[in-house]
């Protein structure tokens, strides 16, 4: 067996955890193959040549548009792709993705670019939509529920095997940062994404930038302790509140508040967790815990 294709059950022979390059961490991603269905593409170009050689790849469901889950796309022409709705125009047009980034003429965007270009980003044409509790069928009575779990990105899915109970998590990816930067990106639905995963009977799972996890209680502990994430940088940055002393999103600025040190790539970053705590506000002001004053926000 190939170093990066990892069998995960001795009873279900047909789904396999595919080990991404760099261990999976950014900018390449874990996948899952089951039977001839391959969900996300970003183990590397060089991994996913092997893999084709290896098996037969005839679907890819995509669980979300970003680069880091689809840099594969190109080489897998010959495959059916499928992809929620609301993920759908930005795969197919990749170079909006900077606008959906928020770093359009920005610092960062140079930089962006320069990425894009290394991983060979193209458009991908999508044959079929994916939808909520949909069952997909595979071959020797495997089927794959997808299930729409938004808050990453609009269309943001994970998926199940029904009589494995294998599930992959795409970026519901369980590590120590939950990012929700994108202009499509939505806080509180993240929120109920974690809820609703938690709901299901997983047995195994798997997540875009962690390996495999098993049992139940596990997972759902996992899932818990992720949420608890956000729940602490509610608390973070609703502590530079007061009832007198209006805040606006740029008294945050450059103040670590989600990243704990700006890297190499400070510029985006920076823009990345404004992005993020403008989320923050906005769940605030939903739930009621602020309101404006003046130019800016204080305690309700």
């Amino acid at each position: 067996m190939n170093d990066f294709v990892h069998p995960i059950s001795d009873e279900f022979k047909e789904i396999f955890f595919i080990k991404g390059a760099r261990e999976g961490k950014y900018p390449y991603s874990h996948s899952l193959l089951i039977g001839d269905v391959l969900i996300d593409t970003g183990i590397s170009s060089r991994l996913l040549r092997k893999l084709k050689r290896l098996y037969p790849i005839n679907t890819v469901l995509l669980s979300h548009w970003h680069e880091d889950h689809t840099s594969g796309n190109r080489l897998l022409s010959s495959a059916k792709f499928l992809i929620h709705s609301k993920d759908k125009f930005l795969i197919e047009n990749v170079n909006k993705f900077n606008e959906f980034y928020g770093i359009s003429n920005s610092p960062a965007e140079e930089e962006s670019e320069w990425l894009m270009e290394s991983l060979r980003l193209e458009n991908t044409q999508i044959d079929n939509i994916l939808e909520d509790n949909q069952i997909i069928k595979v071959g020797n009575g495997l089927n794959i529920k997808i299930i729409h779990t938004p808050g990453h990105t609009a269309g943001h899915c994970s998926f199940l095997e029904l009589d494995s109970k294998i599930a992959f998590f795409a970026d519901i990816d369980l590590t120590n940062f939950v990012f929700y930067a994108g202009i499509d990106s939505n806080l509180m639905d993240f929120e109920d994404s974690i809820n609703k995963l938690s709901q299901f009977d997983i047995e195994t799972a798997i997540t875009g930038h962690r390996a495999i996890l098993n049992g139940k209680k596990s997972i759902r502990e996992e899932l818990k302790k992720y949420k608890s994430i956000i729940h602490k940088r509610d608390e973070r940055i609703l502590s530079y509140f007061s009832e007198t002393d209006p805040k606006t999103l740029v008294d945050f600025k450059n103040q670590n508040i989600i990243y704990k040190y700006y890297s190499q790539f400070k510029e985006y970053e920076i823009i990345a967790e404004m992005i993020m705590i403008q989320k923050h506000f906005d769940k605030f002001l939903e739930n009621e815990l602020i309101m404006l004053n003046n130019d800016g926000y204080i305690l309700k």
